[in-house]
């Protein structure tokens, strides 16, 4: 999940599927009133395009199952839990990139001569197959490399320019035994540091009207507050539904509230050995039947057209380019400390997560308890 920052007001929305850092001063403009008005967990707010319903302060349990959906645990141990950016999914999107433009040589270079060829059957003028293909050969080569260069070029934007917005953000680093959170904004090396009961997160839906309908968009949201600069830090992230939200937020409050152990491991590293398992992984399907020999055929004829291990090594270039390494400013704060030393719960939070979970025996959820529905939220005329 690449991570871009801009300036926007409180409550705008990327419409982007990775981790979106924003910065704003505190105005009358703050549509879901962050600063002014603090939320409290299962509060909900409306705003212009939509409704917001907040998991913290107070980060109380949500009752779903922990997930981490896109590949952004960078780190997980003891002390702390790294969120950012994982290159998870770069191969595929080279893949994509390469797929793209060896089709258009293909088609262009191959079956279009070919089937322009067919047409010497019953040809009045008595043009062979050979001499139409020949004939036609050069105009499929022209547009096949003008296309296949177009789709190149747009292919290699997509990728660099991904990798390129990781480079500009660091992690967020939880640390579970000081109980705070640690956000860089883009370009600094000065932290913020955040409470971890103190912390605002959220998540809201964005009704908007398009030529073919309405469509509904749900965000995941976390907000930074940092009193030196009076800025709010957005981190935003575009979910599929609102038990993605939960489910990733979950996983976050299961790792500080009871370690490392009761959420999701951290997101796989790809590179030229993931190519190696993904094989090994097909030829033992082979052998247990679960995959024919046209399958395996297959499999090498589309590797092979997307230039085998290369995908492979561009992630791993990925991966060394943009993973960004926290600053020695943060050091101290996150080495371990002596049990004795940890942060605790607050006796408010523990009363508050003792009532929904008590709730949750009973069969209710999240949103029920809360009184909170984001799938039946409309925008606001």
């Amino acid at each position: 999940m690449a991570i871009g920052q801009q300036r926007l007001p409180v409550g705008a929305r990327p419409a982007t599927f990775r981790l979106n850092y924003m910065s704003s001063k505190s105005t009358n403009n703050d549509e879901l009133h962050l600063k002014h008005q603090r939320p409290v967990a299962g509060e909900s707010r409306r705003f212009t395009t939509g409704e917001a319903v907040f998991f913290s302060p107070l980060p109380v349990p949500t009752g779903q199952i922990s997930m981490d959906l896109g590949g952004s645990f960078l780190d997980i141990n003891d002390t702390y839990l790294d969120l950012g950016s994982s290159n998870v999914n770069k191969a595929f999107q080279t893949r994509v990139m390469i797929a793209s433009s060896m089709l258009i040589l293909i088609v262009s270079l191959i079956i279009g001569p070919f089937i322009a060829g067919l047409m010497s059957f019953g040809d009045p003028y008595g043009r062979t197959f050979t001499h139409i293909f020949i004939e036609f050969f050069p105009t499929g080569a022209a547009i096949g490399v003008w296309g296949a260069a177009g789709a190149a070029v747009l292919g290699l934007y997509v990728v660099i320019s991904t990798t390129l917005a990781k480079v500009r953000t660091r992690p967020i680093r939880f640390n579970r035994q000081r109980r705070e959170v640690c956000f860089f904004a883009n370009g600094s090396d000065e932290p913020v540091i955040q409470p971890w009961e103190e912390m605002v997160s959220w998540l809201s839906v964005s009704t908007g009207v398009t030529g073919v309908g309405v469509i509904s968009t749900y965000t995941f949201g976390m907000a930074f507050d940092d009193p030196k600069t009076d800025t709010v830090h957005l981190v935003n992230q575009e979910v599929m539904t609102p038990v993605h939200g939960l489910c990733k937020w979950e996983a976050l409050r299961a790792y500080m509230e009871k370690g490392p152990d009761f959420c999701p491991a951290k997101a796989p590293y790809e590179g030229r050995h993931t190519f190696d398992k993904e094989r090994q992984d097909m030829h033992e399907e082979y052998q247990h039947n679960e995959r024919s020999a046209l399958g395996v055929c297959w499999w090498y004829l589309t590797h092979l057209i997307t230039w085998w291990r290369f995908p492979y090594w561009v992630a791993e270039w990925d991966h060394r380019f943009s993973m960004k390494s926290l600053p020695d400013s943060i050091a101290e704060w996150s080495k371990p400390l002596p049990p004795d030393q940890w942060g605790k719960p607050s006796p408010a939070l523990k009363e508050q997560s003792a009532k929904i979970e008590r709730a949750f025996a009973q069969g209710q959820d999240f949103m029920t308890y809360f009184k909170a529905n984001l799938n039946e939220s409309k925008a606001e005329e």
